[in-house]
Order: C-alpha cells, then structure tokens, then sequence
C-alpha cells in the first residue's frame, strides 16, 4: 500500500508539472530564464510566490500603469513603497527608469510575451539613488532602507546599484576600500545579511574602464554578487573583474546582462546592458528556491547557487566569471539535501563521506580508499578556508566556529573534489 500511494503521488507530481509547465510562454525572456535553467523550478510550481524581494533603485516610473505590472498589482504583490531621498511615498514618475527596467526582469508578467524570473514574489520598493547626484547620502539611504525592509518582512533586497566614484568635494573609494568593510553600504549589506536577509548585488560596469574591479556594495562578504554574460555564457565586455582588494572571488555568479530584455515605462519591451540587468535575474531565481525550501538560511541559498555553478570546484579569480553559471534545478537538489540532512542527529550519509557531529566535533567515516586521499580543506559560508590538510583526519574539532553552514571539499587523488555541506 505504501509503495502504491508513493506511486500515485509520483504520477500525480507528473501530471501537474507538465500541466503547469504547458501554461507558460516566457516570449522574449525565454533566452534568460534558460539560462539558469529556472524553467526547472517554474515548471514545478516554484515562481516566488509568498517571497518578499524588496528592490533598492532610482525610480520605478509607470509601475501603476504598465501592463506588464498588471498582473502583480491585481495579486496585491506590492507590499510597500517608500521613497528615501525625498522621505515620503514614492510617486512614479519622475524619479527614473532604472528601477522600473530591473523590476520588470523579477515581477514583469505577460504570457506570450514577458515573463521575470520570480514573478509571483511580494514586492518591497525602495528609491534609494538620486540620479542627478553621486554623494555618500544615497549609501545612508540605502542603509536606511535596509532596517525598513527588514521590518516590511523582506527575505531578499536586490539592488542594481554601484558606488565607487562620487561628485567632487565627496570623496572617492579606492580599490583598497573595496575589501567588504569599508564601505557604509557594503556594511549595510553584510548587516542585512547578519539579520537573515539574502542581499543580491552587482559586480559592476567596469571592466573595460580604468576601475576594471567590483564596485560596492559587491566587495561584501555575505552578499551575492552578480556578474553580466551575454546568453552564450561569455563575459560581458563591461562586467568587471574580480577579486576583491582582499582577494575573495567575485562575482559570485554570473547571469544574462548583456542583450537582457527588460521593459520600459512605455511598456515598451527592449533588450539592455549591465550588470545591473544581471542581478534580479538572479534575485528572482532565489526567491523561488526560497519558496522550494522556506526553512534553508540565506547563505545556505547562497552557498547552493555558488555550488550549482559551473565553475563551482575551479572558480576564476581574476577575469569576471566567479563560480561561474549558476543551475537553479541543480541548486534546487543541493538545497534538498540540506533539507534532509541539516539538524538531524546521528551519522549523515553521502556517496563517498559518512560524518557525525557530536560534542563539538565532526566525525568524519571514508567510503573511499584512504590511498586515493590528497587533501581536504574546510571553507565558511563565504567560500574562505579556515582549515586544510595533506592527512585525512577523522576529528575535526569545531569550539571555536561560529555556528551556521560549512563546506567541506575532500580532493583525491583522482582529481575528482567530494564537497559535504555541513550546518554546525
């Protein structure tokens, strides 16, 4: 009997997924949902729904007229809006067309013609940049809207803003700055993130400029970082290099923000360039892994986006891709084995690794010839190494780490990488 309705269920999560799965035209984004393989999770279901995503941008001019905006508005998506440079409402128009364009890529709805990657998400809007200025003011704003979105219940922030160089008399940041903790908002970021926040930001538009590195707040540690590639997986000629001052990867992953199609006020649908085109690409894709899997913390997203990349066990440090393209079905499946292993007590089982926390150590059980053993290493929810070894050690003692999630990488001598996340 119990194999009997395991089957049905299995027949019956067929039959709605090819139904669901027939009922959406992506039109013109078709390209750039594919990309990240997210069909995979919109043809399960998983479309951002119950999310909150707040954006942090300039203007969102024509959001209450646009018909692609029609569809999020009659669902009563919109959750708040709050405009920080002029402390009241924000009113849409004329504040600007950038914010409108990156919301359109997350929230943008018309079968046949325009579908974002996290339509179904709940909607956070926050005007943070003044476009007719470049000042320090408009990180305290963002910083501002960081503790309102918190507040409004956002579970991702997404901001397709870079900073670096302001008006004269402000005072620039310098590439040394861009190490994470320098920066009011990279700071902001990294709070929001402490606070359970997953942050979405740009690598920035200068790799064939002088600055040629990520821009903040993308230095931050905890944040991920987007970069811009056209739909053949190459780097955009503007998305910037890596790595940070301190010598971090970023990006962190990269996604169509060359050639993006996005929309305009005029509910006119046009391709566009940046990396800022980039981020809510990805800021959708998060908000439906989050709806797959509503218990995993947001830098356990983060760490299954990073390893569902292709680049993921080799990543590029100094030429703009990060860990590369992110597989949102494959990071779908590495955030279902958090689900069924993350806090469960006794002997956890992998392919090739079986381990134990007990008493303040990892308890560690090969499956593979200890002969075959080269290295392994131990890196936090950042990707930093915190611990390596030539010798296999069965103890690993975990005291003095903070709790959260941890990677494992044991490297044989094969060549082949076995990575075990582990949640202390």
């Amino acid at each position: 009997m119990k194999n009997q309705n395991l089957i049905c269920l299995l027949v019956l999560n067929i039959f709605l997924t090819t139904a669901f799965a027939q009922q959406i035209d992506y039109g013109q984004t078709k390209e750039q949902i594919e990309f990240l393989n997210l069909q995979c999770l919109h043809e399960r279901g998983f479309t951002g729904k119950g999310v909150t995503i707040a954006h942090f941008d300039d203007g969102y001019d024509g959001f209450d007229k646009m018909e692609v905006f029609k569809y999020a508005i009659e669902k009563d998506l919109l959750k708040g809006n709050y405009d920080f440079c002029f402390d009241t409402e924000i009113k849409y128009e004329g504040n600007g067309t950038h914010g409108t364009n990156t919301l359109s890529i997350v929230n943008g709805y018309l079968p046949g013609e325009y579908v974002g990657t996290g339509f179904d998400a709940n909607i956070l809007l926050a005007h943070t940049e003044y476009t007719p200025s470049e000042t320090h003011k408009e990180e305290e704003n963002w910083k501002r809207a960081v503790d309102w979105a918190i507040e409004n219940g956002a579970d991702i922030i997404t901001s397709s803003l870079q900073y670096n160089n302001f008006d004269e008399g402000e005072g620039n940041y310098t590439y040394k700055d861009m190490d994470g903790n320098t920066s009011v908002i990279a700071k902001a970021a990294d709070y929001a993130a402490s606070k359970g926040v997953l942050v979405v930001a740009i690598q920035g538009n200068f790799g064939n400029s002088e600055w040629h590195y990520v821009a903040t707040p993308g230095d931050a540690d905890s944040v991920l970082t987007v970069g811009a590639a056209g739909v053949d997986g190459q780097r955009a000629i503007f998305s910037s290099f890596g790595p940070t001052s301190d010598g971090r990867v970023k990006p962190d992953v990269m996604a169509v923000g060359f050639q993006t199609i996005v929309v305009d006020p005029d509910d006119n649908i046009r391709p566009g360039n940046g990396t800022s085109f980039a981020a809510p690409c990805v800021a959708g894709m998060v908000a439906c892994l989050k709806q797959a899997h509503p218990n995993r913390s947001a830098m356990e997203i983060i760490t299954a986006v990073r390893q569902s990349a292709d680049r993921y066990l080799n990543p590029d440090i100094k030429e703009g891709y990060g860990f590369g393209v992110p597989d949102a079905c494959k990071a779908d499946m590495i955030l279902t084995e958090m689900d069924n292993n993350f806090g469960k007590s006794g002997l956890i089982q992998s392919d090739q690794l079986s381990y134990e926390i007990k008493k303040n150590k990892l308890f560690l059980t090969p499956k593979f010839e200890k002969s075959d053993f080269a290295s392994m290493q131990l890196f936090d929810a950042a990707e930093q190494m915190i611990a390596e070894s030539s010798k296999f050690k069965k103890k690993i003692k975990l005291k003095k780490l903070k709790k959260g999630n941890y990677v494992l990488k044991i490297k044989l001598k094969s060549g082949e990488v076995l990575v075990n996340n582990v949640l202390i």
